[in-house]
């Protein structure tokens, strides 16, 4: 009973404290604004009761038959540790947003703090639903209100970001939507079934397609990736930071739910492949076009599309070998745990650096961001060298093209220390606006710094199946080591390489600033293009794919623009008799419709078409009906 009581009052708090937001509109405007401003600064603790949850009712279930078609969630060992880590993220984004000095404006409103605590409700409901309704309703509502996240600012970008975000989510919430129809038709309507009844199905190819395609746009699988980068430097500091951390998790969770894995390998070859490969192509192919970026949250964003493609290795491992399949599965819920805190620092610590990265305390921002980027990294003694050396022995003995797996997902590792640099040196040339005494946004900094640092050992010691295990050999550091060492090497040669050339430091300054301030992309534009000038490196904008998509859709246009307005001026002469035409017939239709009303006003001409409708209804009835 404590169990389902705290699922419930996990998913129905937040939402209460939403309709508490929306329902103060009906109320007087200095009133309204009393309303929500307490409901705001309320919001953080919305998220205690699922913090409770996830240490007190392990296995816990709420099962509700009367709803829907049979309600059911419970708490796995996998949705524990996941709704722990989201608890723990929207709760820092609540005070991050609501317990700091912002203009009356910003924070009064509570739509940002309204849409964060939907967005909550929908990505717990989403790792608890232990049904396909449940599960896809849940799935859609995080989906769906996380655009509220990405537009709150109102700029051009954000505009553009999500509707492009929108697009790609109907696009995925389409291809699960079939899915799960198909999975409950095979007999999956129950989460626990839904594997075997996959694997059992006539469409079962289809039916794996369709699931790897609607949760990997989430997840940020390449190339469905294009939202990400788009959407992080739209939303707020904070939103990014539960977008990165805890969203593109749905996508993994998704992908054990449902896929059959552990199945039959031979009949899951090609998903299993495809998936790989395009992993691996996220996951490297990200750091290259991350590292040229000049914001430091686009940077994050192709770093999440990295780790991702990391996370989406250790699920196609899961279903091309099935024996290693219970130690991927594990391996993949421990780092998105740790990867999740991890993230979730760095996003919220742009701002801090900006507003406390100096002073007193700026050697505990430089501490704090430095042990997170050294957690993302895979540093010896982090949350992240636990992830990755659990990882690669999952994937032991698994080869791509002759080489091993275990020693080509070191590399990621390198790859993310390069992204990181990248982060660090655009961040240390923001300019710094220093904030008068600490508040929500600091302190949430440090709660999530410091639960990056305890919690993913927890969990991994004594949640999750398996028993994932680190061993502290020399070997083991080494293995952690060299990755960040190579690409500290790279880094200084291309430091070297530009300092030599002559970067436009300057430039490179303004660009990301007006970036931050969300100032526009016309003038970090400009920005940029200077830096180009001054011999820096190239930008690619972010989104890449849809950039170039984008481009060649309005070439497209250019192109063809003049025969279209040939046709158009040739269809204009043929429009304009035939509106002629038309206006004579619609003249003569009001007239007739003018006396047809006139006979209908009266009762004799009413009650003339009410009796022939009725004998032709009743005429039907009798013929249908066998009468005659």
């Amino acid at each position: 009973m404590l169990g389902a009581a705290l699922i419930a009052l996990s998913l129905l708090l937040p939402l209460a404290a939403v309709a508490l937001i929306a329902l103060a509109g009906a109320l007087a405007a200095e009133q309204a604004h009393r309303v929500r401003r307490s409901a705001a600064l309320f919001s953080p603790l919305t998220v205690a009761p699922t913090v409770v949850l996830t240490l007190a009712a392990p296995g816990a279930e709420l099962s509700l038959d009367w709803l829907l078609f049979g309600t059911v969630l419970h708490m796995d060992a996998a949705a524990r540790a996941l709704v722990l880590i989201a608890a723990l993220l929207y709760g820092a984004a609540l005070m991050a947003v609501t317990w700091v000095k912002l203009r009356d404006a910003e924070r009064g409103s509570g739509a940002l703090s309204a849409f964060l605590m939907v967005c909550f409700a929908g990505n717990i409901g989403t790792y608890l639903a232990a049904d396909a309704v449940t599960f896809y309703l849940a799935f859609a509502v995080m989906s769906f209100s996380a655009a509220g996240l990405v537009i709150h600012y109102r700029t051009a970008s954000a505009h553009r970001a999500t509707r492009i975000y929108l697009v790609m989510s109907v696009f995925s919430e389409t291809a699960i939507l079939a899915g799960l129809i198909l999975t409950a038709s095979a007999g999956g309507y129950l989460v626990a079934d839904a594997p075997s009844a996959v694997a059992a199905s006539e469409h079962t190819g289809l039916i794996v397609a369709l699931l790897l395609i609607g949760f990997g746009v989430k997840a940020g699988t390449v190339p469905l990736h294009m939202w990400l980068p788009l959407a992080h430097p739209a939303a707020p500091p904070a939103a990014s930071a539960v977008l990165s951390g805890a969203m593109v998790k749905a996508g993994l969770v998704g992908w054990l739910r449902f896929l059959p894995i552990g199945d039959d390998a031979a009949a899951l070859a090609t998903a299993g492949n495809t998936l790989l490969v395009l992993a691996l192509l996220g996951a490297f192919a990200a750091v290259v076009v991350g590292v040229l970026q000049s914001d430091p949250k686009v940077v994050l964003a192709y770093s999440t599309i990295s780790q991702m493609g990391f996370i989406a290795c250790l699920v196609a491992v899961a279903l091309l070998v099935p024996e290693s399949a219970g130690a991927a599965m594990a391996a993949a819920v421990l780092y998105a745990v740790h990867h999740g805190l991890a993230k979730g620092a760095l996003f919220l610590g742009v701002p801090v650096v900006k507003h406390y990265g100096r002073g007193g305390t700026g050697v505990l921002v430089l501490i704090g961001m430095a042990g997170a980027g050294l957690a993302v990294a895979g540093a010896p003694l982090t949350s992240g060298a636990y992830g990755k050396y659990v990882s690669k022995e999952a994937v032991e003995g698994f080869a791509v093209l002759g080489v091993g797996l275990d020693q080509l997902l070191p590399l990621v590792a390198t790859g993310s220390t390069l992204l990181l640099i990248r982060f660090a040196f655009i961040v240390s040339h923001t300019e710094v606006r220093p904030r008068p005494g600490a508040d929500g946004e600091l302190a949430s900094w440090l709660a999530v710094c410091a639960a990056g640092i305890a919690v993913p050992w927890l969990i991994g010691a004594a949640w999750l199946p398996d028993d994932p295990e680190f061993s502290w050999s020399a070997g083991a550091l080494w293995d952690a080591s060299w990755p960040i060492l190579l690409a500290l090497g790279l880094g200084a040669v291309v430091w070297l390489y530009v300092r030599n050339r002559g970067t436009g430091g300057q430039a490179q300054s303004e660009a990301s600033e007006l970036t931050l301030r969300g100032e526009g992309r016309s003038k970090a534009g400009e920005s940029r293009a200077r830096l180009a000038r001054a011999g820096g490196m190239s930008i690619l904008q972010p989104g890449d794919l849809i950039v170039a998509e984008e481009s060649l859709a309005m070439r497209s246009w250019q192109h063809a623009s003049p025969g279209l307005n040939a046709a158009h001026r040739a269809a204009g002469k043929v429009r304009n008799a035939s509106a002629r035409v038309a206006q004579n017939l619609a003249e003569r239709t009001r007239r007739l419709t003018a006396s047809a009303e006139g006979s209908l006003g009266s009762w004799e001409g009413s009650g003339l078409v009410i009796l022939v409708l009725t004998t032709v209804a009743v005429l039907i009835i009798m013929w249908t009906g066998g009468v005659w």
